[in-house]
């Protein structure tokens, strides 16, 4: 179920927002595919690095669902703690899916998993302790 779903990856993100995480370069020269998933990737790499997100920029990238579960002052408190954000290695690569493992500054790891839906929109991402 998509929501539940949701609500998980919001907690992980919550505990990774209240960790303090700081700024720093993003740049590690992963290869993120040119697929659904990978444009959503890369527009959330950018979007942690420029908060707030305005709604309508939201709802461009973000499902309903996702929205009704993380509304756009939330995905923007979170996002805020994201600065910096980096991609390690991609394990999974499949058009609709990325998992992976993600850097926070301060040496943080997390498998990752972002989902797109049949829109292309982001239905579900996790940041998961490793």
């Amino acid at each position: 179920m998509r929501p539940s779903r949701a609500l998980a990856g919001l907690l992980i993100l919550l505990a990774v927002l209240l960790a303090g995480c700081a700024s720093a370069d993003g740049s590690k020269g992963i290869a993120i595919p040119d697929s659904p998933a990978g444009k959503q990737l890369r527009w959330y790499l950018d979007a942690v690095n420029r908060t707030p997100i305005a709604e309508s920029e939201l709802n461009e990238h973000l499902s309903q669902d996702f929205l009704k579960e993380i509304p756009p002052q939330k995905f923007n408190e979170i996002a805020q703690g994201l600065k910096g954000l980096t991609v390690d290695e991609l394990s999974n690569t499949e058009p609709a899916v990325l998992t992976g493992l993600t850097f926070i500054p301060l040496g943080q790891k997390y498998d990752t998993k972002i989902s797109v839906g049949t829109d292309g929109k982001i239905d579900y991402l996790l940041f998961e302790p490793k």
